[in-house]
């Protein structure tokens, strides 16, 4: 319709044209005006969906908030160290939860904050929800994180709590025992005498279970000092029992002691003999083990009666103490000093007959222990012996190669393993020089053996070395003989050519002999167990065939003027006849 009027209207000046380009402008320009209203809808509407998108968006973030907050409003710390456990166990998969909603959480804060920086019409209101959700989100995490610790340290003040509970539980049944006074029958009087001194040991050793509690309670005040009235008030509570029980433990033991100290001294003295006689018996056993593993029991008994000896020593020092209560009494001191001098006395005298049962025994330790190295060392021979004694030689020369470097490994290995035999004859000196006629003898005699077993080990090695090395060499004969036959029948004119007609062949054997094996190996059907493939990639047949006539021409020229000199230099060896024979079936025909 525009470019109509245009049309129409061009050049014309009369008056109805000129209202008719009017109109066309006045069109024109109501057009250009309803597009602008039209992009304005469009922008609004745009705005419109992305703020109700968000909307959408922020209730999801809102549930997951309000149910984070009630989580955290409504966790208790628990009263024993179980529910102290799984609290905090289920808190931290509740982070774990806070964590996989903090990315949608988060992508709802950014979305508003695109929409604010993007000039949205509900600006405002976005900017309120975006800050809300942000601060709730933050709060909750910190919150989350302070639930924790404080449900952490919940478990600390649990679990001391119930080490207190443990040790009050025990200090009360202790206690039972302490106030134990059925000790009027003088029968059993010395037997209840050492139970209460056991028992005494026991609260003394146990005093470390008191020691323990109030060095964490110390730390748990330092580290969380709201802490400090309960833990303060638990462990007044514990010394207070704890110091009741030591009271009615000494008192008790005075009471015993009291109740009848003439019987009660008279039979510690009659136990402290009965024990020492056994001992004396045990001492005067000339039994010190007939293996390692006796004598080893043999010792294990031997501590016990020590750790005894200790025992009975402090009973001993009571018996001093219980002598002058009856003193002061006015028993005889004469009767009660001699039974107590004869119990002191035997005591004593067998203090060194133990220490000496005890050497002993050690002695007898380290020649069983020597004993057993050695037969160590001597199986450790044996097991290696069949290796350094084989006759297997190989049948080619790549088994004759692997075998040499099993050889040198053994040879390594024995050479690694000096040090452990010096060691084993350095200290049958002092063995030997130590133990008796008999026992010497036998250790020298199995000594004597362990040295020939050795020496004849690295003897055979050294041998089946030099044995190996021969086979290596009439390996590497074959071998050679092998590659020329393989060169002679390829070219048998240039081997004739070049066998006749070589000057010094003989005299230039060794140089040509090195240069041969330096040279390219030829792959054909002969040879091709030994040399695998060396060449270039495939090519086309033709090529193929040209390469092999190339190299078997360019192996004869290496190979011809050797063959003559090897074949004549070998014959005198020790692998001559055979090696002679060899090549004379191989090559010499097609020499001459």
């Amino acid at each position: 319709m525009r470019d109509m009027g245009e049309m129409v209207t061009q050049g014309q000046t009369d008056a109805q044209y000129m209202f008719l380009r009017q109109r066309l402008q006045a069109l024109d320009t109501g057009w250009n005006e309803l597009h602008k209203m039209w992009e304005n809808r469009q922008n609004l509407l745009s705005q419109s969906h992305a703020y109700q998108q968000f909307l959408r968006d922020t209730k999801q973030a809102e549930a997951f908030l309000n149910n984070q907050e009630y989580v955290l409003a409504h966790t208790e710390m628990p009263t024993t160290l179980e529910g102290a456990e799984a609290a905090i166990k289920k808190q931290e998969d509740f982070m774990t939860t806070m964590d996989a909603n903090e990315e949608k959480i988060n992508a709802v804060v950014e979305t508003g904050r695109r929409l604010v920086s993007d000039g949205n019409i509900n600006s405002d209101r976005i900017q309120e929800k975006v800050d809300s959700i942000d601060d709730r989100h933050r709060k909750n995490r910190e919150t989350a994180s302070e639930l924790l610790m404080r449900l952490k340290d919940n478990r600390d003040l649990q679990k001391f709590l119930q080490d207190c509970q443990e040790l009050s539980l025990w200090i009360n049944e202790k206690m039972l025992t302490a106030q134990d006074m059925s000790y009027d029958e003088a029968r059993n009087l010395h037997s209840k005498w050492l139970k209460h001194q056991a028992f005494m040991a026991e609260l003394a050793s146990d005093k470390e279970w008191l020691d323990k509690i109030e060095k964490e309670g110390m730390q748990l005040i330092s580290e969380k000092p709201e802490t400090e009235p309960v833990v303060e008030e638990k462990l007044t509570g514990l010394h207070e029992m704890w110091e009741v029980l030591e009271s009615t433990t000494q008192t008790k033991a005075q009471r015993l002691f009291d109740a009848n100290k003439a019987e009660l001294f008279t039979q510690s003295c009659a136990d402290l003999d009965k024990w020492l006689h056994g001992l004396e018996s045990q001492i005067q056993s000339d039994d010190y083990g007939k293996d390692l593993t006796s004598v080893n029991i043999l010792l294990k008994k031997q501590q016990m009666l020590e750790n005894q000896m200790e025992v009975r020593k402090k009973e001993i020092e009571e018996l001093q103490s219980q002598a002058q209560a009856l003193s002061q009494e006015g028993k005889s001191t004469d009767e009660v000093d001699s039974k107590r001098l004869t119990v002191q006395t035997k005591f004593m005298e067998l203090l060194e007959p133990l220490n000496e049962r005890k050497h002993n025994l050690l002695a007898s330790k380290e020649i069983h222990q020597f004993n057993r190295d050695v037969e160590d060392e001597i199986l450790w021979v044996g097991e290696r012996m069949p290796l350094a004694t084989s006759t297997d030689h190989g049948h080619n020369l790549q088994t004759v190669q692997l075998l040499i470097k099993k050889n040198q490994t053994l040879q390594k290995e024995i050479q690694g393993h000096q040090p452990r035999i010096d060691d084993i004859f350095e200290r049958s000196q002092n063995i030997v020089t130590d133990s008796s006629s008999l026992n010497a003898e036998a250790i020298r005699q199995r000594l004597a053996d362990l040295k020939q077993l050795w020496g004849l080990l690295v003897e055979e090695t050294e041998k089946r070395h030099r044995r190996l090395e021969e086979a290596h060499r009439a390996q590497q004969y074959y071998f050679d003989a092998a590659t020329a036959q393989c060169a002679a029948r390829t070219s048998p004119a240039s081997s004739a050519g070049s066998a006749r007609g070589a000057p010094g062949a003989v005299s230039s054997a060794t140089s040509s002999t090195r240069s041969w094996r330096s040279a390219p190996r030829t792959h054909c059907r002969h040879c091709s167990r030994h040399w695998n493939n060396h060449h270039s990639p495939p090519d086309t047949h033709t090529q193929t065939q040209k390469r092999k006539r190339k190299q078997k021409k360019c192996r004869a020229r290496w190979l011809m003027p050797v063959i003559p000199a090897l074949w004549e230099a070998e014959a005198g060896g020790s692998q001559g006849q055979e090696f002679e024979t060899s090549l004379a079936n191989m090559v010499k025909p097609r020499l001459y």
